[in-house]
């Protein structure tokens, strides 16, 4: 077979491909006029780790609503409008709605990772998720994260999507606001597995003095200020590591990391 055979046959082959797409698709299309929507699936992938998005909360919640896809052409059915509703559920991180040829709406959900609780100084109570946008608590679920409570003041109004980063330049005193240093102190801890499990409250007298409490073991740890949290944590892992195992867990109330050379500890 020589070279130009070859080419004619190779153009052949991608017009015949062609025109199958081609068909595919408009046959696709025209049966699609024909395919009416008789249900939803909404699945939540990460309703393992969470629970502020129930499956039937949104099926609910399209069904009632003047754009119900039940009974509608598969083709008339406005996906993206879907999506943009959906969406406006403040727990809501992520939504794909797709429709297959078998009638079926498939609504896939994945919510948002809040990191931190703050109980603050106005008795308001808000997470603040990985992303550093404000979340409102849930009446029927609360989420297993770091909490902090005391004398926190935002610089800002708390309502829902509030993205706290927008303070990290505001300097207080030569600081961030102490919101702001909460969060990044929580997503230190939320991605190093150790202290995930070690600390469970962080408690803020003022902002130059604020305690952790930890899950394992009766001591207070005495952070001073947020400023430098890493170099104190190592600090503090290394003594928990190297002098509680021959000491025991039990023997300090109070292990203080305000001093940058020394820790200091309180007996029980």
């Amino acid at each position: 077979m020589n070279r130009r055979t070859r080419n004619i046959l190779i153009i052949l082959g991608w017009l015949l491909l062609g025109s199958y797409l081609v068909y595919s698709l408009l046959f696709t299309a025209e049966r699609a006029k024909k395919v009416l929507c008789r249900g939803i699936r909404v699945e939540v992938v990460d309703s393992a780790q969470y629970q502020f998005v129930k499956p039937g909360t949104i099926r609910k919640m399209i069904l009632s609503s003047t754009i119900s896809p039940i009974g509608k052409p598969l083709n008339s059915i406005n996906t993206h409008m879907l999506e943009k509703n959906i969406s406006e559920l403040v727990a809501v991180r992520d939504v794909q709605v797709y429709k297959s040829m078998d009638g079926i709406l498939r609504i896939t959900v994945k919510q948002r990772r809040p990191i931190v609780r703050i109980f603050n100084a106005r008795n308001q109570s808000y997470y603040i998720d990985d992303e550093g946008l404000v979340m409102p608590v849930s009446s029927s679920y609360a989420a297993y994260v770091l909490i902090a409570s005391g004398n926190i003041y935002e610089p800002f109004r708390v309502k829902p999507n509030i993205d706290i980063t927008r303070w990290n330049d505001s300097l207080t005193n030569g600081s961030k606001p102490l919101v702001c240093q909460i969060f990044d102190f929580a997503r230190y801890i939320n991605h190093d597995a150790f202290w995930r499990a070690q600390i469970n409250q962080i408690y803020v007298i003022n902002a130059r003095n604020v305690e952790l409490i930890p899950v394992v073991g009766p001591h207070v740890i005495a952070m001073g200020s947020l400023e430098g949290y890493d170099r104190k944590l190592k600090k503090l892992k290394l003594f928990y590591e190297n002098a509680l195992p021959t000491e025991g867990w039990n023997k300090y109330s109070r292990i203080n990391l305000m001093y940058s050379n020394q820790i200091v500890c309180t007996k029980r």
